[in-house]
């Protein structure tokens, strides 16, 4: 599927879940820490994970309606969008040395 045969709706719920995969992966790292982009993370942090959410299903719903082919831009719409998910969910930081995952409190 070519990038000229989606729909509209297709490419700005694409360019949203981008952009939501872009946010949290940079909050997870050393980027979070400087002035800006900590006030853009405060107030964006609630609806990116509305967005997020959001796109995750909108690519499901079509790749349903497509019958989970593997050969649509749906699918892989919907694995960035559990990437996504993943690591906004258990994703602690993001270093040179690798990924930390979130501490497990409950032992």
């Amino acid at each position: 599927m070519e990038l000229n045969q989606l729909s509209r709706n297709d490419k700005t719920v694409g360019i949203m879940l981008l952009f939501c995969f872009v946010f949290w992966f940079l909050s997870k790292t050393e980027v979070a820490g400087f002035v800006l982009f900590g006030v853009v993370y405060e107030i964006g942090v609630f609806p990116m994970i509305i967005v997020t959410i959001v796109c995750a299903g909108y690519f499901f719903y079509q790749w349903f309606k497509n019958k989970f082919t593997l050969n649509k831009i749906y699918f892989y719409g919907f694995l960035l969008a559990i990437v996504t998910l993943l690591i906004m969910r258990f994703v602690f930081s993001i270093t040179s040395n690798g990924i930390i995952l979130m501490p497990n409190y409950n032992n």
